[in-house]
């Protein structure tokens, strides 16, 4: 048994708060520091089924990715859907923590396991922070060898799980210095064309960023936002088992919202 507090100082330790964006809202928003904890559940999203499961599962602490109160709250009442959700988790002490940003930019966090993933040997941040150089915003470095966009295209879909990805580019093109940015971050082009990177790896980007990609010769490769984020969440369920000896455990039910329509053959 664990107190919330205790929890929170390893995951600051793995996801340290000086990384957040300055608009993110990171930390402990639900909940007693001082209360138990024998069990955690962690999510890309708090939504209210996943809320619904960790009530039915007695869990003490959701360790939720995205933030609840993203844009703030003035009040907490049954009339929306995250006012329900949160008096649901309160009235069963249940507290939420969020790394988000945090998480993102670590040495150990979302992007450093998507570079790692896809290859790339010895990833760096696209952006450093004023922290460990091993932190920061995003990822580039080099694949061991060249390799044909599609062959990269096929690791990058196996790897973060999904059954397609989209792409800017050329199939045939050859692909080495590669970039990484998850969730919504095609802010993150220019950094990577600034490194000369063949390939940006992304969750989602608007059409004009596509468009700003395809006219810089750079390949994009969208992932989608959940797929893209997925993965870590639930590598750390493992992370804070290995810390805690705390059951921690990512939710069952979560998915991603979009699924994908395929014409008739």
């Amino acid at each position: 048994m664990s107190t919330v507090s205790e929890v929170i100082t390893i995951l600051e330790s793995i996801a340290p708060p000086e990384l957040a964006e300055d608009w993110d809202n990171t930390g402990l928003l639900v909940g007693d520091r001082n209360a138990d904890v024998s069990s955690i559940l962690t999510c890309l999203t708090l939504t209210p089924d996943v809320a619904k499961e960790a009530v039915a599962s007695g869990v003490d602490l959701i360790v939720s990715h995205h933030p609840v109160m993203f844009r703030g709250r003035k009040v907490i009442t049954d009339s929306d859907t995250e006012g329900r959700m949160l008096l649901l988790l309160i009235e069963n002490r249940i507290a939420v923590y969020s790394p988000h940003t945090s998480f993102d930019s670590a040495a150990g966090g979302v992007n450093q396991q998507l570079a790692e993933a896809f290859g790339v040997d010895s990833p760096v941040p696209l952006r450093f922070t004023d922290t460990r150089e091993e932190d920061g915003a995003g990822r580039w470095g080099c694949l061991p060898s060249p390799v044909k966009m599609s062959d990269f295209l096929s690791t990058v879909r196996k790897a973060v799980g999904t059954s397609y990805v989209e792409y800017c580019g050329d199939a045939e093109g050859s692909v080495q210095r590669v970039a990484v940015a998850c969730g919504a971050a095609a802010e993150f082009l220019r950094d990577a064309m600034q490194q000369q990177c063949d390939v940006f790896v992304t969750g989602e980007a608007r059409f004009h960023s596509v468009l700003e990609a395809r006219a810089a010769g750079i390949g994009l490769i969208l992932t989608g936002h959940y797929s893209s984020e997925r993965p870590a969440v639930e590598r750390l369920a493992q992370m804070i088992f290995e810390s805690t000896g705390l059951a921690a455990r990512p939710s069952q039910l979560e998915h991603d919202p979009l699924r994908l329509f395929k014409a008739e053959q």
